[in-house]
């Protein structure tokens, strides 16, 4: 039998789990957020269909992914595991709070349309 061998630097985690579970976080506030403006934004601009209104919500998640992006110096696999977690995370599990506020603010508004 081999002595048991200690974990090598390559098998040790590479990022701390209380930071990723931060960023992540940080990362479906700020989506969150997005969905809430950007759907009241896309009411009272009154955007109508559902072609106008999604490419809204996808400009303006694309835009808040070049932001944190820009913000992160542009080295995403420093803050997260894998990269394509800020472009994609949670883009779509947002758009239905986009859909209720962007319908709110478009009924709020534009009543006597």
């Amino acid at each position: 039998m081999s002595p048991p061998t200690t974990p090598s630097i390559i098998s040790l985690p590479r990022f701390s789990p209380h930071a990723t579970r931060t960023n992540l976080a940080t990362l479906q506030y700020a989506r969150s957020s997005l969905a809430f403006v950007s759907g009241g934004a896309a009411g009272i601009l009154g955007l109508h269909g559902w072609l106008h209104g999604f490419l809204f919500y996808l400009a303006s998640s694309l835009a808040l992914s070049l932001m944190l992006w820009a913000k992160a110096g542009f080295k995403t696999t420093k803050y997260f595991a894998t990269p394509d977690v800020l472009w994609v995370n949670e883009v779509a599990g947002n758009a239905f709070s986009y859909l209720l506020f962007w319908t709110l603010a478009y009924g709020l508004v534009h009543v006597y349309d």
